[in-house]
């Protein structure tokens, strides 16, 4: 459960390196799902709560999120497709 005041980290997302070790304190609520946290600096950040570690899951690590990556050229080519439409 995530709680207000507590600091935690970011999930990471498969396939991606990340380096990011900074934890988030949780500052308060937006709707249901969403927090707004602080990091060491006092920059303020807006996650979905499923993107914290939940302190009770500790080995859930990684996110839900899937990102799909396509090359340059295949951009290219649907743009070029595209136009010819």
């Amino acid at each position: 459960m995530i709680e207000l005041g507590k600091k935690y980290k970011l999930k990471k997302i498969k396939g991606f390196d990340s380096f990011d070790n900074e934890y988030y304190k949780v500052i308060g609520f937006y709707n249901f799902d969403t927090v707004i946290c602080e990091n060491a600096y006092g920059e303020r950040f807006v996650f979905m709560k499923e993107f914290l570690i939940d302190p009770q899951k500790p080995d859930n690590i990684y996110s839900d999120l899937i990102f799909e990556r396509k090359e340059w050229w295949q951009k290219k080519t649907m743009h070029i497709m595209e136009q010819r439409f």
